[in-house]
This record gives C-alpha cells, sequence and structure tokens, in this order.
C-alpha cells in the first residue's frame, strides 16, 4: 500500500505556509481532529502527544494534525488546541485552510472519509464525521501504513514502522561510508603489494570485494524497494550542474564494468595464476579505486551540497 499524497499549501497555527514540498526529506504522521470535537479527537491527539514524547530527539520525524473543521479553526484556534497537548511547534504542525482543500486532500489523498454532519440540530462537538485513522508518510510522499488512532496498543506497530523508514532513508549515507570503505582498502591493498606483503594485500583486497558486494545489495534495496526507481533530482544550478553529471556518468559507467572486473581479478589471484592477475589488475584498481570514490563524491554533491537558492 502506497500512495502518494497531494500538493497542498496549508496555514500552520503560527501563520505560516506549509506545503508538500516542506516535509519531504522527512517522515512524518497525519492526524484528523478539529478543535471542538466532542468524540474521538481527543484520543487521537493523545495519541499524537504519546508520539511525540516516544520521538523525543529523533531527528527526521513530524507530526502533522489537519483540521477538518477549517472555518472554526482558525491559526489562534489551532495554536490554544495545541497548548493543551504541549505540542512542539517544532515537531508538531497543525495546519488548517479552505475547506474544501482539506477535505480533496483527505479524501482524494489520504483515501480517508470526512463529511459534515448536515443533521439541523446537530451540536457543534459533532460537526463533523472524520476518519480517526493516523497515517504514515515516508520521506517520499507516499502513504505506507494507516494506523488506529484510539488504538493505543497500535502505537509501539506505527512506532517500529517509523524507525524501519528512518533506518531505510539513511541508506544513501550507508552506502557513502561502503564507498569510501572500500576506496581506503583498495589504497591500502596496493600500498601492502608494492612492499610484498602478498597476504595482507589478499586480506585487503577480498575485504574490499566483501565490502563492494554489501553496498551493492544495499544500493539496489535502496533504489528499487525504497525510491522504486525513481531518481533522486540534483538541486545544484549554474555551473556545478555539468560537473555533478559529468562525474555521475563517468560513475555509472565504469561502476557496470567493476564488478565482473573485480571477480576476474580475484579470481586469477586465489587460483595462483599471478602473470595475469597482475595484468588485469592494472586496469581493475583505478577503475574500481575511482568508482569508489566517485561514488563518494556523488552522495556529497546530491545529498549535502548546499541546494541553490
Amino acid at each position: 500500500m502506497q500512495f502518494p499524497v497531494g500538493d497542498f499549501a496549508l496555514t500552520e497555527r503560527s501563520g505560516q505556509t506549509v506545503r508538500r514540498a516542506d516535509l519531504l526529506g522527512k517522515t512524518w504522521v497525519a492526524a484528523f481532529i478539529f478543535t471542538r470535537c466532542a468524540g474521538p479527537c481527543s484520543q487521537v491527539s493523545g495519541s499524537m502527544a504519546h508520539l511525540q514524547h516516544d520521538l523525543a530527539g529523533t531527528k527526521g520525524v513530524v507530526l502533522v494534525s489537519f483540521t477538518v473543521d477549517p472555518e472554526f479553526d482558525r491559526p489562534e484556534v489551532l495554536r490554544a488546541y495545541a497548548d493543551r497537548f504541549k505540542a512542539d511547534p517544532n515537531n508538531w504542525l497543525f495546519l488548517t485552510g479552505k475547506p474544501d482543500e482539506i477535505h480533496r486532500l483527505v479524501v482524494d489523498s489520504f483515501h480517508l472519509g470526512v463529511q459534515k454532519n448536515s443533521d439541523p440540530g446537530v451540536e457543534p462537538g459533532f460537526a463533523v464525521e472524520h476518519s480517526t485513522k493516523l497515517a504514515l508518510v515516508d520521506p517520499a510522499g507516499q502513504i505506507r501504513a494507516y494506523f488506529d488512532g484510539t488504538a493505543p496498543e497500535d502505537l509501539p506497530r506505527l512506532e517500529r514502522q517509523i524507525s524501519v523508514l528512518l533506518w531505510e532513508n539513511r541508506l544513501p549515507e550507508v552506502n557513502a561510508v561502503l564507498n569510501g570503505t572500500s576506496a581506503i582498502l583498495l589504497m591500502l591493498g596496493y600500498l601492502l603489494i608494492r612492499r610484498g606483503r602478498v597476504t595482507l594485500h589478499k586480506t585487503c583486497m577480498l575485504s574490499a570485494l566483501g565490502v563492494s558486494i554489501v553496498f551493492l545489495a544495499s544500493y539496489l534495496y535502496y533504489h528499487f524497494a525504497v525510491k522504486h526507481g525513481k531518481p533522486t533530482p540534483f538541486t545544484g544550478e549554474s555551473w556545478i550542474r555539468p560537473v555533478y553529471f559529468t562525474i555521475l556518468l563517468s560513475h555509472t559507467a565504469l561502476a557496470a564494468v567493476t564488478a565482473p572486473l573485480a571477480l576476474f581479478t580475484a579470481y586469477k589471484g586465489l587460483t595462483d595464476q599471478f602473470k595475469k592477475h597482475k595484468a588485469i589488475a592494472r586496469w581493475t584498481l583505478p577503475i574500481w579505486l575511482y568508482v569508489s570514490v566517485t561514488g563518494v563524491v556523488v552522495y556529497w554533491m546530491l545529498y549535502r551540497l548546499p541546494a541553490s537558492p
């Protein structure tokens, strides 16, 4: 189950505008409440408060409460309601906006129910009928799962899912570390064989091969199981763009030949075919080292380089 959350531009209790794009790159939990609710909204907000407590200090997680009664729940009303639950304004947002936009967001994006109670004698606390589900949204803006906001026993499962998403979101960093480790092992292995330390050379090069295999598995998992084949857009502008894409293109092209070259070179060495091993290693080492180093460079440019204004 993965549904994309549609674009929105809503007003936070602080008066600032919050858009879907502002939440990209973060794991967030969406709840649907209204401040004069006499039904289960207090339980839902209580569950969000529980999450806030349990996730305190966890980076990359945001709680987002959408009012389903935006005509009454203006920013100042939401501020008072948020204070009741001691909501941290940095990590727990309360959003309001145009009724049509919010109702469309709930129904079309979150696939949940919301409806005004049209009974002429309805009391204010029952003015809106709506879902009490909590929706877990991943850093790509995709809904990953739903949980019952009125069931305390669902919260540990939700927190475990959040932990999984946080781990998945760190895989690019893990992959960069693996690439860097491979590069260090390759350089160390080269220095050792130059000094005639054959056994240590073999240990370093086989370790580099093992690290590269772990990297490949992690890379494929992230791009196909987490990103579903969608590339991460590069945000740099001006001269840095051609530099980035030149490095990326050369890295990708050479990475395709590195795995068979490394395996073939290792095979020749392990089967004592040292002349052939040495001859092919003259090509394998610089290519493999280039791919490992540029893997770190690509990560830095894609995830750490400040975005252009």
